[in-house]
C-alpha cells in the first residue's frame, strides 16, 4: 500500500486498475531516474518490424 501511495495512486484507483497495470507503474517509476548511454533511434524501430 505504501508503494501505491508513493505513485499517489489512491483507494479508488486501485479498485480500477489491474494488478498488472499498477506493477508496471511501478518499475517505470524505478526507471525513472536511469541513464541510458544509447536510446533507438527510428531506423533502430523500423528494422525492428
Amino acid at each position: 500500500m505504501l508503494r501505491c501511495l508513493q505513485l499517489g495512486l489512491s483507494l479508488s484507483d486501485l479498485d480500477s486498475l489491474e494488478i498488472g497495470e499498477v506493477l508496471d507503474m511501478q518499475t517505470e517509476a524505478m526507471n525513472d531516474g536511469e541513464e541510458y548511454d544509447q536510446l533507438a533511434t527510428q531506423d533502430d524501430f523500423d528494422r525492428f518490424a
